[in-house]
């Protein structure tokens, strides 16, 4: 089934799924997470998990390159690599859990998981230190499942956001950790034969409205306070989440 080439009976039509796209990228370029997850949460309305992973992943790809050059300054080089190499190291499972396990309970327990902890985060609940370095390789391999799984980072980002980090740490940490995982999980795809060129011609209209989308996002980052930067990133979550639960 294409992802793009489709009719309006039943299914999202190329419009349509442009503007799903065009909404996911601000949702990206603006908090550095919840593209992928933002078109997942809609389109498994009418594809299956396993059928749009590929395609999201290059829609993201380049908006993946295009966020970690922004953030290259500041970038945490030794967090970001105790939280990358485990996640690269657990993708496999993931992926494998994505063909093999039923994909409603996946999404339904991760949101379940995500909702909870978006409630800690809106009644002001935050651990002091940042991640150890045996705490950031625990979560890399907790997230190189799931990510792996469902190309879906939210449970790294939680963790993320529950720490004593400022906007600007958050979510360079965030892109600079997605974007390696990006990288790898591309790779992974290609050899396993799930993303193939077919894949690349159908997902390109929704690259271009992905990437305008993550461009104009990154602006707005950029122009708001602390306080409305965690307020709009939890709001992301929580929709997210509750979308995923009740769908």
């Amino acid at each position: 089934m294409d992802f793009l080439n489709i009719s309006f009976s039943g299914e999202p039509g190329m419009a349509i799924i442009a503007i799903v796209a065009f909404g996911a990228g601000l949702v990206r370029g603006f908090t550095g997470f919840g593209g992928p997850a933002f078109i997942l949460a809609i389109l498994t309305l009418f594809f299956t998990p396993y059928s749009i992973v590929s395609k999201i992943l290059i829609v993201d790809f380049l908006a993946s390159m295009y966020l970690f050059k922004a953030v290259y300054h500041q970038i945490d080089w030794r967090s970001t690599a105790y939280l990358t190499i485990p996640t690269l190291l657990a993708m496999p499972l993931g992926h494998w859990l994505l063909l093999e396990m039923d994909p409603l309970w996946m999404k339904r327990s991760m949101a379940m998981i995500i909702a909870v902890a978006c409630v800690f985060m809106l009644i002001g609940v935050r651990y002091r230190n940042p991640l150890s370095s045996v705490g950031l390789i625990v979560l890399g391999l907790c997230a190189g499942i799931v990510f792996g799984g469902s190309y879906i980072a939210l449970v790294a980002v939680v963790v993320i956001l529950l720490g004593p980090y400022d906007k600007n740490q958050a979510r360079s940490l965030i892109i600079s950790w997605s974007s390696f995982t990006v990288l790898g999980f591309a790779l992974m795809s290609v050899l396993s034969g799930t993303t193939g060129v077919d894949d690349l011609v159908t997902a390109a209209p929704g690259a271009a409205a992905y990437l305008f989308g993550t461009w104009l996002g990154s602006l707005g980052f950029h122009n708001v306070s602390e306080k409305l930067f965690r307020r709009a990133a939890i709001g992301v979550l929580l929709c997210l989440a509750l979308f995923n639960l009740v769908l």
